[in-house]
């Protein structure tokens, strides 16, 4: 899977170029058989949106609908230790170079990857969901994340190989600063791949 990040009129958008994914908020990590429909997010589109104080994700579903999800600040704060703690496990340890400073290169280096690309647009009636939870499914090289779509059960997956996860993470980093929400559940080395600063 590929997935592309881009900037359009103070959005974020990250894009899923092909196919795939699985941990609750509060936030559950496991394994299990689905017992509901998955549908699959193929492009997502970030923004705060000051009036609600919540990142709204719109996104586009593979098959053609469309679905907009709103963080709040709350479930991005469990969040996102749980991303940086898989995050930092992904790399090994060196003697030769700080921790810290490979992290950031790397977060860096996905970044400046990252493809723009049009914002998610949603026309017309779309799916619209402040989760209460999400799962969690942080397997070797790579991220799932699994929101709630429906009260029917049925659900949405977002999955990311591992540049594909710090591209979305730079992004979410990026609408914390907006939003002015707290910065301490971001670890130093992430701010540190902010261009400028490494």
């Amino acid at each position: 899977m590929r997935v592309g990040l881009g900037f359009w009129s103070g959005m974020s958008t990250f894009r899923q170029r092909s196919g795939g994914l699985l941990a609750e908020l509060p936030i559950r990590i496991e394994n299990r058989k689905e017992k509901f429909a998955m549908v699959v997010l193929k492009k997502v589109t970030l923004q705060y949106i000051e009036i609600e104080d919540r990142i709204r994700m719109s996104a586009d579903v593979l098959g053609g609908d469309s679905a907009v999800f709103w963080l709040t600040q709350r479930m991005c704060r469990m969040l996102v230790p749980k991303l940086v703690h898989h995050l930092e496990h992904s790399v090994q340890q060196s003697v030769l170079i700080d921790k810290g400073l490979m992290l950031s290169v790397q977060q860096h280096d996905a970044e400046w990857h990252q493809q723009p690309s049009e914002p998610v647009r949603i026309c017309g009636l779309a799916r619209s969901v402040l989760p209460g939870q999400v799962d969690l499914h942080c397997p070797a090289g790579g991220a799932s994340i699994i929101f709630p779509l429906d009260v029917g059960g049925d659900r949405a997956r977002l999955q990311m190989n591992m540049v594909e996860l710090r591209q979305w993470m730079g992004v979410v980093y990026r609408q914390f600063r907006v939003a002015g929400w707290s910065m301490e559940v971001w670890p130093k080395w992430f701010a540190l791949s902010e261009p400028g600063k490494n």
